[in-house]
Formats: C-alpha cells, structure tokens, sequence
C-alpha cells in the first residue's frame, strides 16, 4: 500500500518539476514576475496582462505553458480550474479558450480517474470500507432504476462527467465497481 502512496508522490513531484521548469522558461522570456496560479480576479487580470504579449510572440509556448497547468490541476483535482477558463478566453478568445478548455477538461478528469485508480483504491477501501459498502448500494440501486426506467445514460464514463465535480464521482464509481 506504501508504494502505491510512493508513486502517487513520484508522479505528484514530477508533473510538478515539469511545471515548473515550462514556467521558468516562461519567465526567463518575456513575463517580470514569477508566474503562479492566480487566486482572484485581480490576479487573473495581471497575469492576463503579463502574458498577452508573451503569447503574441510565442503563442506554441504559451499554449504549451496553459495546456500543462490546466491538466496539473485537473489531474490532481486542485481547485481553481475556473480561473483558467477565464484565462483561456482573455489569451486564446472565447471560441478558441472554449474549446481547448472542454478538451482539456476532459483529458484531465480521464488522468484524475487513471491516477485514482492506480494508486487512491486501496487507500480508501482499508480506511473507508463502510463508506465504501454505503456508495455501492447506492450505486447499485442507481443502476437498477436507471436500467429499469430505461434512461439512455448511465454515469460510468469519465469523459461523460469531464467537470471538476463528475471528477470525484468518477474516481468513486470507478472503485465502486471494481471492488
């Protein structure tokens, strides 16, 4: 079980180090100040400005840069991801930021599910069995009420729920099943 927590760590540090090094890269060019995520509104609007010039001169670095962060914490569901929406659509434009965001989203939440899986399982079913034991009756009733209403979806898939939210529910479902 330490092993899986060891790796979950190893994958945690280097997504991290990647981050870090596109970033400083990123400022080592045109941007004064240190990049992070913004956690307001003001922030959001300087980083915007920091960035559009930067973007306008090397918009596959800048995508690449965005394209990282937003799968970083998608990934390891750090919250904030709606900040970076609105990101999207100052740096790209809103067709442009719509898409890429819905996109990325997605492939986020399908790494969050994989990374649940391989290394958070074991973690929850030892510490959380009873917990565990309660969601998969639910589940299972949800199930069988779905089939019997015969309603076209059933939520198994991680692309079906790719927001933040149908993240969590995702993972849970996913050891819901294979218990």
């Amino acid at each position: 079980m330490w092993r899986r927590l060891a790796g979950l760590l190893l994958v945690f540090a280097a997504a991290t180090a990647a981050l870090w090094l596109l970033s400083a890269r990123l400022s080592a060019g045109q941007a004064r100040r240190p990049l992070r995520f913004p956690s307001d509104l003001e922030e959001l609007r300087e980083l915007a400005e920091a960035l559009r010039d930067y973007e306008r001169q090397h918009r596959g670095a800048a995508l690449a840069l965005f394209c990282a962060a937003y799968l970083y914490k998608q990934s390891f569901a750090i919250p904030g991801s709606s900040l970076l929406n609105v990101l999207a659509g100052a740096l790209f434009g809103p067709w442009t930021g719509l898409v890429l965001c819905s996109a990325l989203t997605s492939v986020g939440a399908t790494f969050c599910y994989l990374l649940s899986g391989a290394f958070g399982k074991q973690f929850v079913v030892y510490y959380f069995p009873d917990k565990v034991a309660l969601l998969q009756r639910k589940v299972l009733h949800h199930t069988i009420s779905s089939v019997s209403r015969q309603e076209p979806f059933c939520h198994k898939s991680p692309l079906w729920m790719p927001f933040s939210p149908g993240t969590r529910c995702s993972n849970c479902l996913r050891w819901l099943w294979q218990h």
